[in-house]
């Protein structure tokens, strides 16, 4: 028992509100279950670490109380040490609860058995600041996926430079703030530049560098 055997159909209800996360890594749109699980997604879209992920991907059949319970994991990742995971998203208040916990464990032994780990996920990895803001950042910046003119010119620039404050970068291309903080944060979206997402909230003083 417990094969990769089954797949929801998630649909709008009375009951449940479903999100909508546009993603350019996976070249798709996911439907989610919740804000959390939306949440999670700018982590799983702007990590280096995992190169694709599904929401809702293909579950398995686990046994629970001598029954055979269907069960869809949150999201499916291929990270780049760890391989194929799954996740399962829920606030930290129903991980209390008795009957999740037990109903867990059988789920994560029944994932084991198939060859893939499963992994609990809370608000407490999700909902960290600076962090969160500026993935939220990057995603609302992230835009075309084609280089303008100026951008070529700032990796050009950074290239030669190395570590280098977006300020810096505005006072030597002499042109609008605004401007360049937007092509800078469309470049880190895009996975051309890297920074430090932990440090602060993306402002003017944000350092940057080229990945290669």
């Amino acid at each position: 028992m417990g094969w990769f055997v089954y797949r929801r159909h998630l649909s709008h209800s009375r009951v449940k509100n479903l999100f909508k996360f546009v993603s350019a890594k996976m070249d798709t749109v996911f439907t989610v279950e919740s804000a959390l699980e939306f949440d999670a997604c700018f982590h799983l879209e702007y990590s280096h670490d995992i190169s694709s992920y599904e929401a809702q991907p293909e579950g398995f059949i686990y046994e629970f109380n001598g029954r055979p319970c269907p069960y869809t994991p949150d999201f499916k990742i291929n990270h780049s040490v760890n391989g194929f995971q799954f996740l399962e998203i829920k606030p930290v208040e129903k991980t209390n609860d008795p009957d999740f916990i037990e109903r867990f464990k059988a789920k994560r032994a029944q994932a084991t058995k198939n060859g893939i780990s499963l992994i609990l996920v809370t608000e407490n990895q999700i909902r960290i600041n600076p962090v969160l803001y500026n993935l939220k950042l990057l995603h609302r910046y992230s835009g075309s996926r084609n280089l303008t003119s100026v951008q070529i010119f700032l990796l050009s620039e950074i290239k030669k430079i190395g570590k280098v404050s977006i300020q810096f970068l505005t006072n030597n291309i002499k042109s609008d703030e605004d401007n360049i903080f937007s092509l800078v944060l469309n470049l880190l979206a895009k996975g051309y530049l890297r920074t430090n997402i932990t440090d602060d909230i993306f402002n003017m003083n944000t350092t940057v560098w080229c990945t290669e």
